[in-house]
C-alpha cells in the first residue's frame, strides 16, 4: 500500500513539473543591442564605399580597358572579401550569418566572372556580370541588420 502512494506522489510531482515547464515562456531569439547595430553600421560604411566604386568598374568595362578591369577587381575590390568575411563572422548573429554570407559569395562569383570575361575581351559578358554583381551587392547590403 505504501509503495502505491509513493508511486502516485512521484507521478503527480512529475506531472506538475512538466506542467510548470510548459507554462514557462520560451527564451526570446537573440537580438542586436544598439551598440552592436552601431558597430555593424560603422563597419558597413567601408563596404558601401566599395559598392560606390563599382561605377568605376562599369566605366572600365565600357572602355574595354581589360588590364584595368583586372587591376580594379584585384586592387580596390580585393579588400571586399575580407571586409564581408569579418562582418559576417564577427559582427552578425548566427541567424543572419548564412544569408549574408551567401549573398556575399554571389558578389564574389560575379566579380570572378567579370575577370574571366575581361581575360577573354568579352564586353557583353563582362557587362552582364557587372549587372549581376550590382544586383547581388544590393541584396547583400539589404540583408545586413540596421537600426530602426
Amino acid at each position: 500500500m505504501m509503495l502505491n502512494k509513493r508511486s502516485i506522489v512521484a507521478w503527480m510531482m512529475a506531472l506538475l513539473v512538466a506542467f510548470l515547464a510548459s507554462c514557462g515562456s520560451p527564451a526570446p531569439p537573440p537580438t542586436y543591442s544598439d551598440a552592436q547595430l552601431q558597430k555593424i553600421e560603422q563597419y558597413t560604411t567601408g563596404i558601401v564605399a566599395l559598392r560606390d566604386r563599382m561605377d568605376e568598374l562599369k566605366t572600365l568595362i565600357q572602355k574595354e580597358d581589360w588590364v584595368n578591369v583586372d587591376t580594379f577587381i584585384h586592387g580596390p575590390l580585393g579588400d571586399l572579401r575580407s571586409k564581408t568575411n569579418y562582418l559576417t563572422q564577427s559582427l552578425l548573429l548566427p541567424k543572419d550569418k548564412g544569408p549574408v554570407s551567401d549573398a556575399a559569395k554571389e558578389v564574389f562569383q560575379d566579380l570572378e566572372e567579370i575577370d574571366v570575361a575581361a581575360a577573354a575581351n568579352d564586353k557583353r559578358q563582362a557587362t552582364n556580370e557587372y549587372k549581376e554583381a550590382i544586383a547581388d551587392f544590393v541584396t547583400f547590403l539589404n540583408l545586413i541588420p540596421k537600426s530602426n
